[in-house]
C-alpha cells in the first residue's frame, strides 16, 4: 500500500481531486462578486449624485440600478452557496468513498497475512484500526486537495479585493499572517503534548478505580482504603495541574489569536477612516473592505485547523498501515487472473523438490522436504509432530510459502498460479475448520458461489442461479444448474455415508423458518403435527410437552400471549404505552382488579427473591426485568402495605409497572406464586378477548393457530405445536428422537435436506457440534470437485469405520483426484496407495530410523536431544517451541558398565531418558537378593512417576553396558507438565495405565 496518506489519496482519486479542484476555482469568481456588488450599491446606487446614473453609457435609474444591483448580488450568494454546497457533497462523497477502498484494501490484507503473524495479531486489534482508527481518515481523504485550495482561494480572492480598494488594506490584512502561521501551530502542538499525557493519565486512573471497586471489600477488612485514597488524590491533582496546563495554553493561544485578529481591524478603522474623511478613499470601499476582511478570518483559520488535522491523521495512517503491512506478506491475488489451462484439470501429480520452511525466529521445521505423489494416486503421510504437519497441509493449499525449493501441481508452480485456481485446484478438510456465521448450507455451497458480488448468501445466490437471476463477478465463472444439482446430490451422500442426517435433523429442531422462500417447506412440516401427537401419545411422551390449546394456558407465554392466543413478534420489553392498551383490555373484560391483585403478589416474590446485589447476577438477567425495575416495584409495595386487597388503589403508572411483570414474564418463572385463578380466567375470557382487541394491538402477536405455521416458534414447537415442559433429560431426548423419526419417514429426503441446508451455525460455527463442522470441512470439498485433496485428520473425532465410509465415497465421487492424507499415527485400515512419515523435516519411508533416513539434519547438539526426546511418547505432541525449550534445559550424562545412576531410596532429583546402551531397574531385598528386575528399551523415560509423586526412588538404576542418558531436571519437567495440557492428560494415561498393571 502507499505509505503515505496524501499518496493514497491521489493514487486512487487523481480524476475526481481534479474535477473537484475545477468545481472550487469556479467558485472564486462568485465570491469576489459577493464582495464588489455590496462596495457598489452603496457607491453608485445609494451615494449616487442625481436620480440617473450612466452605466456602460445608459442613464438607469437610481431605484432600478439599486434593484437590480441588490438583486445581483442575492443572486451571487445563491450561486456561490449551491456551488459551495455542490462542491462539500463532492467532497464528503469522495471521503466515503475512499475510506470504503481503503477499507477494503486492508480487509483484502488480512487474507493475505502470514500464518505466523496472523496467530501473534489480535482479532481485536485488527478490528480497531479498521474501525474506530480508521474513521478519522475519511475526512480528510475528502479534504485532501480541495479543502486547502478553497480556503487559501478564498483568501487570496478576499486579499485581491483588498489591494483592489487600496493597497494599504492589503498590506494590513496579511500582515499578520506570517505571525500567526508561526506561532499557532507551535503552541498548538505544546497542547497536543499535554492532551496525550492528559490520555495517559485518565487511563491509569481508570484502572486504579477499577481496582479499588474490585477489591473494596479487602480494603475495608484490612484498613487499606488511607493510603490507596492517598494515590488516588495525588493521581487527581497531577491530573488537575496537567488539565489546568492545557486550560492555560489553550486560551492564551485564543487570546492571541483574537488579539493578532483584532490589530488588523484597529487600522483599518483608524487609517481607513481617515482616508475617508480626505477624501481618499470611498464610503463604500470602507465598509466593503471591513466585511471582506472579516470574511478573510474564516479560512485562514480552517487553514490552521487543516494543517493540525493532516499531521494528526498521517501518523495515524502510518500506524495504521505499519500493523497491516507485515513482513513476508503472501503475493497479491486480489487481482487474480485466470488461468485457463486449469479451468476443466481432474487430476493433479504433486511434487515437493528441496522444500525449506523455517519458523518465527528461522529454525528450519521443513528441511529440504522431498515428495512426489502421481496424479491419481492416494498418500498418506504421517507427521507425529503436529507443527510439521500443518505446515505440509498449509504447502500444499499455499497458505505458507517456502524459503527455498518448489511445489508444483502437475507442470505448474504453486507459486505462479493464481489463487482463483488454486481454490478450485485443491480442497483442503480438516479437524478443526472455520465455520463462518450463516448457514450450514452458505458454508458447504461456499467453494460454488466464492466469487459471486457478496451482497447476497451463498444459498440466495444459488436460488437465484436456479431462477437464472444472478450477477456474478465478471471474472468468475457461472455455476451452472446441473453442477449445483450435482453438488447437492453429492453432499447428500456423503450425509447418508456418514449418518450425519439424523445429527443435523436434531440440530436443525431448534432452528426457526420464516420467509416466503420456505412456504413449502413449511406447509409440509405443518400437516406433520397430527402423526407427531399421535406418535409422541403412544409413546406415553405427552408428560414433556404442553399442547396449546384454547382451554389451556400456556406456561411458557406471557398473560398477555395467553389473552390473545398469540406470540409476542418482537422480543422486547412491553413499554407503558402497550401496557396501557392491555390494560383497557383488561378493564373491558373484568379482570383489572384480579390481575393487578396477582401482579402484587408476583413483585412481591421478586422483592423477596432478589435485592440490589443480586440484580446483576445471570439468573436475574434471564428473567429479561430491566435492573431499575425492582426499586419501583419496592416503592409500589410499600404504598400498599397494611392496605386490604379489596380496597387496594394504585396511580395508574404503579399500575402498568406491575402489570408489565405479568405482560414481559410468563408464568412458570413463578412457579405456584401465579394462581390458577388468574390462568382460568384470562382462558375463559379469550374468546371475548379476540372480539375485543383493537388491531394496534392483535398486530403485535402472532396467532397460534392448529393449521398455520408461527414465525416465532421453532421448527420443534411448530411440530408438537407446544412446548417443551421441565422433565427429564431423557423423556428431552426422547421427544425430539421420535419427532425426528417421523420427519425421516414421512418426508421427502429432499426436502429434509432443504432442512438441514438452513440450519444456522452461528458465530465461528457456536450452534454445531464438531462433527457437523468436520463434516462441512469434507463436504466443501465434495461439492467443489477438485484435482488435489489434502486431509489433514479430516474426521477425526468419527469412529474409525466412519471416517473409512466417508473417505471410499470421496474416492467414488472423485475417482482422479490425488489425495494427500496426514495423520498423526498411520491408521490401520485405509485406501491410501502409498505412505511416508514426516519426520524431523524428511519426508522418509514408514518405520525407518532417523539415522537410515537420508541427508539427516540431525547435526547439531540441539537436534540430537530434539530426535532423542521425541522417541519418548510422553514428549511426542508437544509443540515444536516447547520440545526446542526442554531440549536446551536437558543434559547428556554417560555411565560407565556397572555405574549405579541412582539407587532405592533416593530423593528424586530429574527424569532419564536412556539415549543409548542398557540399564538395569531392580529391587532387592536385605540379603542383597534381586527380587524384580527389568531392562527399559532404548527410548524409555525413567523415574518421571517419582517426580510427580514426590517420592523417594522406588527401584535401583544401574548401567548394564556404558549408557548415555538425558537428563531432565525436575523443576523443567513439571513446568512442561504444567503448560502442556496434552502431555499432562498423557501422563494421566500413562498413570492409568501402572494403575492397571498393578491389578
Amino acid at each position: 500500500m502507499e505509505r503515505t496518506l496524501l499518496s493514497f489519496i491521489w493514487q486512487h482519486s487523481r480524476r475526481d481531486q481534479i474535477v473537484l479542484v475545477l468545481m472550487t476555482l469556479i467558485l472564486f469568481p462568485m465570491l469576489y462578486l459577493t464582495l464588489e456588488l455590496p462596495k457598489r450599491i452603496i457607491n453608485d446606487a445609494i451615494g449616487a449624485p442625481s436620480d440617473f446614473v450612466t452605466l456602460l453609457g445608459i442613464d438607469v435609474a437610481q431605484t432600478t440600478l439599486l434593484i437590480g444591483l441588490c438583486f445581483a448580488f442575492l443572486g451571487s450568494v445563491i450561486v456561490h452557496g449551491l456551488l459551495k454546497m455542490r462542491v462539500n457533497t463532492m467532497k464528503g462523497v469522495l471521503a466515503e468513498r475512499l475510506l470504503r477502498r481503503f477499507r477494503f484494501a486492508l480487509i483484502g490484507r488480512t487474507l493475505r497475512f502470514p500464518r505466523i503473524y496472523q496467530q501473534q495479531t489480535s482479532e481485536g486489534e485488527l478490528i480497531a484500526a479498521l474501525t474506530a482508527e480508521a474513521e478519522p481518515l475519511g475526512g480528510i481523504m475528502g479534504d485532501a486537495i480541495a479543502n486547502p485550495l478553497l480556503q487559501a482561494g478564498q483568501m487570496l480572492t478576499i486579499l485581491l479585493f483588498l489591494f483592489l480598494q487600496n493597497i494599504w488594506f492589503g498590506l494590513a490584512a496579511m500582515a499578520m499572517i506570517p505571525l500567526q502561521a508561526w506561532l499557532i501551530p507551535r503552541l498548538q502542538k505544546r497542547i497536543n503534548v499535554l492532551n496525550r499525557s492528559r490520555i495517559r493519565q485518565v487511563r491509569t486512573l481508570a484502572a486504579e478505580v477499577g481496582e479499588i471497586t474490585s477489591g473494596a471489600a479487602t480494603l475495608r477488612q484490612h484498613g487499606g482504603w488511607t493510603a490507596r485514597l492517598s494515590g488516588i488524590a495525588k493521581r487527581l491533582g497531577r491530573l488537575f495541574d496537567t488539565r489546568f496546563d492545557i486550560y492555560r495554553k489553550k486560551f492564551f493561544m485564543k487570546f492571541l489569536n483574537n488579539l493578532i485578529g483584532q490589530i488588523t481591524p484597529f487600522f483599518f478603522f483608524l487609517v481607513g477612516g481617515l482616508l475617508v474623511i480626505n477624501g481618499a478613499l470611498t464610503l463604500g470601499a470602507l465598509v466593503a473592505s471591513l466585511a471582506a476582511f472579516k470574511d478573510l478570518s474564516s479560512p485562514w483559520k480552517e487553514l490552521l485547523t487543516y494543517y493540525t488535522d493532516v499531521q494528526e491523521v498521517s501518523q495515524r495512517y502510518q500506524m495504521i498501515i505499519e500493523r497491516f503491512d507485515p513482513p513476508d506478506m503472501l503475493s497479491n491475488f486480489l487481482t487474480e487472473t485466470r488461468d485457463a489451462p486449469l479451468a476443466d484439470v481432474t487430476s493433479a501429480s504433486v511434487a515437493l523438490r528441496g522444500v525449506v520452511v523455517q519458523d518465527d525466529v528461522g529454525r528450519p521445521i521443513l528441511n529440504g522436504a522431498d515428495l512426489e505423489v502421481a496424479a491419481g494416486s492416494w498418500l498418506c503421510v504421517v507427521a507425529p509432530e503436529e507443527e510439521e504437519r500443518a505446515l505440509l497441509a498449509q504447502l500444499l493449499v499455499r497458505d505458507v510459502a517456502p524459503e527455498s525449493g518448489q511445489v508444483t501441481l502437475g507442470d505448474h508452480d504453486l507459486a505462479m498460479i493464481d489463487q482463483y485456481a488454486v481454490s478450485q485446484l485443491v480442497g483442503y478438510a480438516g479437524a478443526n475448520p472455520y465455520i463462518f456465521r450463516g448457514t450450514v448450507g452458505d458454508n458447504v455451497m461456499m467453494p460454488l458461489v466464492a466469487h459471486t458480488t457478496g451482497e447476497q448468501s451463498p444459498a440466495e445466490v444459488i436460488e437465484a442461479q436456479r431462477s437464472g437471476n444472478v450477477q456474478l463477478h465478471s471474472a468468475a465463472p457461472a455455476v451452472s444448474t446441473d453442477a449445483i444439482a450435482t453438488a447437492r446430490c453429492h453432499w447428500q451422500q456423503l450425509v447418508t455415508s456418514i449418518g450425519a442426517q439424523k445429527p443435523l435433523l436434531m440440530r436443525a429442531l431448534d432452528q426457526s423458518l420464516s420467509g416466503a422462500h420456505v412456504a413449502h417447506l413449511e406447509l409440509q412440516l405443518t400437516a406433520l403435527r397430527k402423526p407427531i401427537h399421535l406418535r409422541l401419545t403412544a409413546a406415553k411422551l405427552e408428560s414433556g410437552l404442553q399442547t396449546f390449546a384454547t382451554n389451556t394456558y400456556f406456561d411458557d407465554f406471557t398473560l398477555a400471549e395467553n389473552l390473545l392466543s398469540g406470540i409476542k413478534k418482537k422480543h422486547d420489553w412491553i413499554g407503558a404505552k402497550t401496557s396501557q392498551q392491555l390494560r383497557r383490555l383488561l378493564v373491558d373484560l373484568g379482570l383489572i382488579d384480579i390481575v393487578i391483585a396477582q401482579s402484587l403478589t408476583l413483585a412481591q416474590t421478586l422483592i423477596e427473591a432478589f435485592d440490589a446485589d443480586t440484580a446483576g447476577t445471570v439468573l436475574f438477567r434471564r428473567l429479561g426485568i430491566p435492573s431499575d425495575m425492582l426499586p419501583k416495584l419496592k416503592k409500589v409495595i410499600e404504598k400498599s402495605a397494611g392496605t386490604a386487597p379489596a380496597v387496594q388503589r394504585f396511580r395508574l403508572p404503579d399500575e402498568l409497572l406491575l402489570l408489565s411483570l405479568q405482560f414481559n414474564v410468563p408464568a412458570r418463572v413463578f412457579d405456584r406464586a401465579f394462581s390458577e385463578p388468574v390462568k382460568q380466567a384470562i382462558v375463559d375470557a379469550r374468546a371475548k378477548a379476540a372480539e375485543l382487541a383493537g388491531p394496534d394491538l392483535t398486530v403485535r402477536y402472532a396467532p397460534l393457530d392448529v393449521n398455520e405455521w408461527n414465525d416465532q416458534l421453532n421448527v420443534l414447537e411448530n411440530l408438537i405445536f407446544g412446548k417443551l415442559t421441565p422433565t427429564s433429560r431423557q423423556d428431552l431426548e426422547q421427544i425430539r428422537e421420535e419427532v425426528v423419526q417421523i420427519l425421516i419417514r414421512e418426508i421427502d429426503d429432499d426436502v429434509l435436506f432443504e432442512l438441514i441446508e438452513k440450519l444456522p451455525t452461528g458465530l465461528r460455527g457456536a450452534n454445531l457440534s464438531a462433527q457437523i463442522a468436520e463434516h462441512i470441512s469434507l463436504a466443501q470439498v465434495v461439492v467443489k470437485k477438485p484435482a488435489v485433496v489434502v486431509l489433514d485428520r479430516a474426521m477425526a473425532s468419527f469412529p474409525d469405520p466412519v471416517r473409512l465410509a466417508s473417505f471410499a465415497l470421496l474416492r467414488e465421487i472423485l475417482p482422479q483426484a490425488t489425495i494427500v492424507q496426514l495423520e498423526p499415527t498411520l491408521p490401520e485400515s485405509g485406501l491410501y496407495d502409498h505412505q511416508l512419515e514426516l519426520r524431523q523435516g524428511r519426508l522418509v519411508p514408514v518405520g525407518m530410523d532417523t539415522e537410515e533416513a537420508p541427508d539427516s539434519i540431525e547435526t547439531s547438539d540441539l537436534n540430537q536431544k530434539l530426535a532423542a526426546l521425541r522417541k519418548a511418547p510422553l514428549f511426542r505432541e508437544l509443540s515444536r517451541a516447547q520440545l526446542r525449550l526442554l531440549a536446551f534445559s536437558a543434559r547428556w550424562i554417560d555411565y560407565a558398565q556397572g555405574k549405579i545412576i541412582f539407587r532405592k531410596g533416593d530423593l528424586p532429583d530429574g527424569a532419564y531418558l536412556i539415549f543409548s546402551g542398557t540399564v538395569e531397574l531392580f529391587d532387592e531385598d536385605e540379603a542383597g537378593t534381586k527380587t524384580f528386575s527389568v531392562t527399559p528399551p532404548s527410548g524409555t523415560l525413567v523415574g518421571e512417576l517419582g517426580l510427580i509423586r514426590n517420592d523417594p526412588r522406588r527401584l535401583t538404576m544401574q548401567a548394564q553396558t556404558d549408557v548415555t542418558l538425558l537428563r531432565i531436571d525436575a523443576e523443567d519437567f513439571l513446568s512442561i507438565l504444567e503448560s502442556d495440557a496434552r502431555t499432562a492428560f498423557k501422563l494421566i494415561q500413562h498413570l492409568v495405565s501402572y494403575i492397571g498393571a498393578g491389578k
